[in-house]
Parts: structure tokens; C-alpha cells; sequence
């Protein structure tokens, strides 16, 4: 059966070369369980034959994707979220689910808002992983229906059917001051991640951490954001004002190298450490001073918390996964005292 140049044969198409129902070609698609060999086999055969590939979102319509899971990327500028999402996406296709990921583009440093889970849900997927900084000022029940969603790294509190895998922010910016107050420095400034939610709950960390310290006086917060150019603007700013800390603690990796090429562009040495321990980091030209919040343990956790809620919403089992970090101690942050 011939097609039309450039067109794209269709579920009709498949029919008639089988020489069955639209209906049952349908069937074939979304439970081939249910037709008899035989009929399924002329059925496979037509598709194999014209190369007919389903329209996923036509699909979903009218059917739920029960073997398809959404995953929704933020900050996708950080290699971080990419890694996680990549460890979950292996771990839900060894579970035997399709996995059709979303990428949010997060600029105002507020993160992934409930457009971006809508837009999945409308796919009507199984269920939501979203990955990297969520909007704390929003609500997600209305995007999320009765999907159910785990996020992990965003900053927020688990919720209806939502669970979360977070990071204890608290304890990765301890190890960070703990290190640099005993490498000898004292004027320890943080570089900012911006206004989202897991910056806020960073900032607050160093702050407790300079106060346990005895070095509330010497706290100082410079607004930044979660990017190199964000890192870089912040410090080269706040070393043309004069000052010079002896080290900089940075929201993140990113931030951090940002740091680096202005303190190297103005000749001026400090310590410096970053957040999430992105493989750029062990790199010998960076060696840069790292808290590991060991991405493969968030992948993996966060992909079997959601397939605990998508088997059993109700159960009784931990919403919330909190993961402990680690310091990876390298160049960046010795012998600048």
C-alpha cells in the first residue's frame, strides 16, 4: 500500500492494510493482551510495513500513558539536574517505564512553577519526577490533580500526593564553614544563589554556621545567582569595592567557578567552595572544594519514592527522603588562609 510523499501514515492507515477495525488497531496499541494472536500479528505486521509510529499526545487524549512517567528539568544550566534526572530515568526504564522528559528554562531564580507539571500531566503520564528548584510561593495541587509527583532538590514540603527528596542543606553548609573556620579563615563571605527557595534555605544554613562559629560579625551575603556569569559579576563587584574575604562560600558549582575567574582576573586569592560536586569540579585546572549531595543516591531515591506512590498512594511510608552530604575537600579551598 503506497503513502502519499512525506505523509505520515496514520491509525486509519493501519487498519485497512490489516484489514481490521480502527478500533482493534487501537486496542493492539494500548493492550495487545486483550486481541488474539493472530489478529495482533496482522495487526504489527501493517505497522512494521508502513512504519506507522503512534502520536503519544493524540494518545493521551483519550487514554491514560499508564507505562509513561513525566519528568520535568529545571535550572538546566547546571549539570546537576541533568545527572540526577538521568540516574531516575534509568532506574524508572529498568522498572519498565517510557520516561518523556520537560524542560523548564528558569530565569527570574524562582524555579520550576506549575505550568511546567501541567504541561506533563496533560499528557496524562503516570506520574511526575520533577528535578531541580521548585517555586516555593506556588501552589501544585491544582497541576497535579491526582498524579502523583515526588520532587527532589526543589526546596519544598511534601504535600497531598507529592513527596519530596531533598538534601539536608543545613548539615552541607555546616561541613563548609567547619572546613574553612579550621583552614584559618574567618571573613567568610557566601555567594547568593538568587530568591528561589533552596538558595533561601543555603543562606540560612551559613547563617547558623557563622553563628555557631562565633562569627556573626563577620557575616557578610553577596546577591548572586545559581550561574557562572551570576558567580562572576557578584565577586568581581565585590573585590572592585575594596574588599577581600578571606574565603567565599558559593551556592553552588556553577556560582563558584564564576568566583574563581574573577578572583584570578583581579589577582586576588581567597578560598573557595561550591555545592553539588558536578564532575567539572574534580577537574585538575578547578580542583574546586565541593559538598557531594551524591546524585546517584537522589536519582535512585527519588525514582523509587515514586513508584512506591504511583502503586500505593495511600500507604504509609516516608514522603519525605532527606539525603546527607559530604564535603570533597580540594585545591580551591586550602592554603588561601
Amino acid at each position: 500500500m503506497s503513502q502519499t510523499p512525506n505523509s505520515r501514515p496514520t491509525i486509519r492507515d493501519v487498519a485497512k492494510h490489516a484489514g481490521v477495525s480502527k478500533s482493534l488497531v487501537s486496542l493492539v496499541l494500548s493492550d495487545p493482551s486483550k486481541v488474539s494472536s493472530l489478529r495482533r500479528s496482522r495487526v504489527e505486521d501493517s505497522i512494521r510495513e508502513l512504519g506507522y509510529q503512534p502520536n503519544l499526545a493524540a494518545r493521551s487524549l483519550v487514554a491514560e500513558n499508564r507505562h509513561a512517567i513525566g519528568v520535568v528539568l529545571g535550572e538546566l544550566q547546571n549539570p546537576w539536574v541533568l545527572e540526577v534526572a538521568e540516574v531516575a530515568r534509568e532506574a524508572l526504564r529498568a522498572a519498565g517505564f517510557d520516561v518523556l522528559f520537560s524542560a523548564a528554562a528558569i530565569h527570574d531564580g524562582q524555579g520550576i512553577g506549575p505550568a511546567e507539571l501541567q504541561a506533563l500531566r496533560d499528557l496524562r503520564v503516570s506520574g511526575l519526577l520533577v528535578v531541580g528548584s521548585a517555586d516555593d510561593t506556588a501552589s501544585f495541587e491544582a497541576a497535579l490533580g491526582e498524579t502523583p509527583a515526588v520532587f527532589v532538590g526543589s526546596g519544598r514540603e511534601p504535600h497531598a500526593n507529592a513527596a519530596v527528596v531533598s538534601v539536608d542543606e543545613a548539615q552541607g553548609f555546616s561541613l563548609v564553614i567547619d572546613h574553612l573556620v579550621a583552614g584559618g579563615n574567618a571573613r567568610i563571605t557566601h555567594i547568593s544563589g538568587g530568591s528561589g527557595p533552596v538558595a533561601a534555605l543555603r543562606e540560612a544554613a551559613y547563617h547558623r554556621a557563622m553563628q555557631r562559629h562565633g562569627l556573626r560579625q563577620q557575616v557578610q551575603v553577596v546577591e548572586a545567582g545559581p550561574s557562572l556569569q551570576a558567580g562572576y559579576n557578584a565577586v568581581a563587584q565585590l573585590l572592585a569595592s575594596g574588599a577581600r574575604p578571606d574565603a567565599l562560600a558559593c551556592f553552588n558549582d556553577l556560582c563558584a567557578f564564576g568566583a574563581i575567574q574573577a578572583l584570578d582576573e583581579a589577582g586576588a586569592s581567597a578560598a573557595v567552595t561550591g555545592y553539588d560536586n558536578i564532575s567539572l569540579s574534580s577537574l585538575g585546572r578547578i580542583s574546586l572544594t565541593s559538598v557531594d549531595s551524591d546524585f546517584q543516591d537522589l536519582g535512585r531515591s527519588g525514582a523509587r519514592l515514586l513508584l512506591q506512590l504511583m502503586r500505593n498512594p495511600q500507604g504509609k511510608f516516608a514522603r519525605q527522603l532527606t539525603i546527607s552530604p559530604r564535603l570533597i575537600v580540594r585545591a580551591s579551598s586550602v592554603g588561601n588562609a
